[in-house]
């Protein structure tokens, strides 16, 4: 009996994957699955390539609200999609959740047939954990079909949950508190007392290991930019605003719970601040801001390697589109002799996920 394996892929940035074989049918790249249209050209582009089969395995991401999560949960159960089945006897297929930034590394594995175990790095704007908090500044190590969480980015609060993309000047407040408040300009003192009730009543909100709503943090801090009107403005222009020939970075800590290593950004940000009380251009600080987060990962991969023997390492998830990230990271992995990978044939966004998925879920077994 053929083997036919269908990877759902992510949300806003989708892309499936189908697998018969050695044959790879890959999906168009659509925006957000939330819109009908994009929604209904995602289903129909799966059935016209599945044609009257239904698939064998089909993987999807752990996020429950997924649009892609819930197609592939509650279309594939026991009476199928509702046409006529040939070649599996009418079974269910089996599903299979893929952590996030899990497919993001097994993408580089995939792509670049990387033999497990690889140190990933996989750095974005959100992913569902499997703590079920907001992941998106990862340290893992992956295995064929597994990973283990070694390190992440410290957990901050999410003040109005998702309308801190939008409005990046919350992730500052949630992350500096009152010491934020001499350098947020144009935000309404309203709005910043109502951001500062939230957090000091202790209200339950989100919390996010995200390395994307840092990059947004420090653009809000600098004035780059408060408020996004376009997905990841203000890292696109804070990368931009970065002067060239800056060595130095900030300081960050780390300290260890529940058996991982968990880095503390909030010294990174205190060092901006001083910065700005000093008059230094924003300019050299954005460049400070992007050093100090590519030395969290040469340092930290450095302290991982020691203990898991590992010598290759895989970069992949949104934030590593910043070519300046990319670069420092990598040469200072490179300078201490391991070998690097990142997308280059898949982007590094969640159009990669599919095959992540597919590389965890299909081509291992």
């Amino acid at each position: 009996m053929e083997t036919i394996f269908l990877a759902a892929g992510a949300d806003i940035k989708n892309s499936f994957l189908i697998a018969r074989g050695r044959r790879l049918l890959a999906g168009p790249r659509l925006t957000d699955l939330a819109g009908l249209g994009p929604y209904l050209k995602y289903k129909a582009g799966i059935f016209s390539r599945l044609g009257r089969r239904r698939p064998t395995v089909v993987a999807c991401d752990l996020h429950p609200g997924y649009f892609s999560t819930r197609f592939a949960r509650e279309t594939w159960q026991a009476k199928g999609p509702g046409f006529k089945v040939r070649g599996t006897k009418g079974r269910a297929p089996r599903l299979v959740g893929v952590q996030h930034h899990h497919a993001h590394i097994a993408s580089v594995m995939q792509e670049h047939r990387l033999a497990p175990p690889v140190l990933g790095v996989s750095f974005d704007g959100t992913g569902y954990g499997t703590d079920g908090r907001i992941w998106g500044g990862e340290f893992l190590l992956v295995g064929r079909r597994g990973f283990r969480r070694l390190a992440h980015l410290k957990y901050w609060k999410m003040p109005g949950a998702d309308r801190v993309v939008a409005e990046p000047w919350r992730m500052v407040l949630s992350i500096l508190g009152d010491a934020a408040l001499p350098f947020l300009k144009g935000i309404k003192k309203a709005d910043r007392d109502a951001v500062q009730a939230m957090l000091a009543a202790d209200i339950p909100m989100p919390l996010t290991s995200s390395a994307g709503r840092l990059f947004d943090a420090a653009a809000a801090l600098l004035g780059v930019c408060t408020r996004a009107s376009y997905e990841a403005q203000g890292p696109i222009e804070l990368e931009r605003l970065c002067r060239e020939g800056v060595a130095a970075g900030y300081a960050h800590e780390v300290s260890r719970q529940d058996g991982a290593l968990v880095i503390d950004t909030r010294p990174v940000f205190a060092g901006m601040c001083a910065d700005l009380k000093k008059r230094v251009p924003a300019a050299v600080i954005a460049a400070r801001f992007h050093n100090a987060m590519a030395d969290i990962i040469v340092a930290t991969v450095r302290r991982l390697a020691r203990t898991a023997g590992v010598r290759k390492v895989a970069l992949s998830g949104g934030v590593f589109a910043n070519r300046y990230l990319v670069s420092r990271a990598a040469q200072g992995l490179q300078d201490l002799k391991f070998s690097v990978f990142t997308n280059e044939r898949l982007p590094v966004n969640d159009w990669n996920i599919a095959w992540g998925q597919y590389y965890v879920s299909g081509r291992s077994r």
